[in-house]
């Protein structure tokens, strides 16, 4: 399993993904947003610099943080996602709601 890291502002978090988002990462990673969401964040990003690998529990996870954002008037933030990643994403029309940056050329 991978480790993830989580800093919280306020009302704001961002989140370091490991290397793969897939069923054996989902329940640790939907534990901490839930945690954070009711601590009061209402922006969340997840920063995707690391993440080589994501499954359906991973696409699940993102679209039930999505839901849960949303409840609060929340928003949901993807950045340096790779190009193979974004592309999956932008297929499933997760581009619609959640807002997501490729990754940034070295």
């Amino acid at each position: 399993m991978t480790e993830i890291q989580v800093v919280q502002t306020g009302t704001q978090a961002a989140i370091v993904l490991g290397e793969k988002l897939t069923a054996s990462e989902v329940p640790n990673l939907k534990s901490e947003m839930k945690r954070l969401i009711g601590s009061g964040v209402t922006a969340m990003t997840l920063d995707c610099t690391r993440l080589a690998m994501m499954d359906s529990t991973g696409i699940g996870c993102l679209v039930a943080a999505y839901n849960s954002l949303d409840k609060v008037d929340g928003k949901l933030y993807m950045i340096q996602v790779s190009s193979d990643m974004y592309d999956l994403l932008c297929s499933m029309r997760l581009d619609r709601r959640v807002k997501i940056s490729p990754l940034l050329p070295r």
